[in-house]
């Protein structure tokens, strides 16, 4: 007897009324915590699809700083190929012909025309 004394549904009003206005407030606890949770465990989309892409573009400013460093590549070309390599960085980084057109590129291997009309003719952009 003393546990209905304090049932959520007696101390909301009682009856039917409370009993109502009880079950709404549990229901509406619940979905808080559900949205919570999700909101704190969502991943989005974009960030998902790019996981490798991070730690890819970096490898290839690393190698442009090493190839700026050895050939005393000037300023001017190093930010040009800097921009362009930053420009790429939604890029497919599984595609294996992708890498290596980059890798050749932060190299200077290849000037910056050829690497662009390279690269579009792989993503099929022109």
């Amino acid at each position: 007897m003393i546990m209905f004394r304090y049932f959520p549904g007696r101390m909301l009003c009682g009856g039917l009324f409370g009993m109502i206005l009880a079950a709404l407030a549990v229901v509406g606890i619940v979905l808080l915590i559900v949205a919570l949770a999700s909101r704190k465990n969502n991943i989005p989309a974009s960030s998902a699809v790019q996981g490798a892409a991070p730690a890819a573009q970096d490898r290839f400013l690393a190698m442009l700083n090493e190839q700026r460093a050895a050939s005393g590549m000037g300023l001017a070309e190093y930010e040009e190929r800097r921009l362009v390599l930053e420009g790429g960085r939604a890029d497919n980084h599984a595609n294996t012909e992708i890498v290596s057109l980059k890798e050749r590129y932060a190299r200077g291997e290849l000037p910056t025309s050829a690497y662009v009309e390279a690269r579009n003719k792989l993503l099929g952009l022109g």
